[in-house]
């Protein structure tokens, strides 16, 4: 739950893992409008190492985050996943802690996080989708980093073209604590080469509604099969953050 109070902060919504959509079909963190079929699963692995202040490396944290999705019908899916995390000392809610933990805490459970994701149109020249996210903190996140609940809601607004290429919009509100957050997020992806489901590469540019943006430009391998996918990107953001992500999914 390692977030900023400041709901003007990219910190909140885009370069935390909060709100990230640990379970997008297409993207690495923007929530895709794709769902698993009724009855499959997608399992997703990820990593994200992420740098908030490149002159204060106590700032620096990373993130495993396992999970798993599945499709309660065609259109409907839900998802559970985790966060395992590491942080350094500027992460600590209070300094004395630094003390205690002068290289940072060791790695912990930060938190566990459900989200239910529907097709509200399907098959339309636009479609449109919506997905809900709840997050609990545990102990150890709320007595060290002054984790909160969280609540997200994410309208999904979706352009399918031929080959498999996408434009993608995300309209994202959440509920961090007391703290409100608003932003949004718009994605393009496109295969890289004449198979359609073969490479792709997307790019990702979210902000919120300050003029705080970041980017994301990443690129999708297939390993063997179209069922199991690797991703990996970059983001950087207009306020000097970067984040690096490493992503494995696999549909079955």
């Amino acid at each position: 739950m390692h977030k900023s109070k400041s709901v003007l902060c990219l910190g909140i919504i885009l370069m935390t893992t909060s709100l990230q959509a640990h379970h997008a079909m297409e993207f690495i963190e923007l929530e895709s409008y794709s769902t698993a079929p009724q009855g499959a699963f997608v399992f997703h692995l990820h990593h994200d190492y992420m740098v908030d202040d490149v002159d204060q490396p106590n700032l620096d944290h990373w993130e495993m985050t396992p999970g798993m999705s599945y499709g309660i019908t065609d259109r409907l899916m839900i998802d559970v996943h985790s966060h395992f995390a590491k942080f350094g000392t500027g992460h600590l809610v209070l300094p004395s802690l630094a003390l205690t933990y002068p290289d940072g805490p060791s790695p912990f459970m930060e938190a566990m996080a459900f989200a239910l994701q529907y097709k509200i149109t399907e098959k339309g020249p636009i479609d449109m989708g919506l997905s809900l996210t709840y997050e609990e903190p545990f102990s150890r996140s709320v007595d060290l980093l002054g984790g909160q609940r969280l609540f997200g809601l994410d309208l999904i607004i979706n352009k399918s073209f031929g080959g498999h290429r996408i434009l993608l919009l995300n309209l994202i509100a959440e509920m961090d604590g007391d703290e409100e957050g608003y932003a949004w997020g718009l994605g393009l992806r496109t295969p890289l080469t004449p198979d359609v489901h073969g490479i792709a590469a997307g790019i990702e540019l979210q902000g919120d509604f300050e003029g705080e943006i970041s980017l994301l430009p990443g690129i999708y391998f297939p390993l063997g099969m179209q069922d199991i996918v690797f991703k990996t990107g970059l983001e950087f953001t207009s306020d000097g953050a970067s984040r690096s992500n490493l992503t494995l999914m696999y549909l079955f």
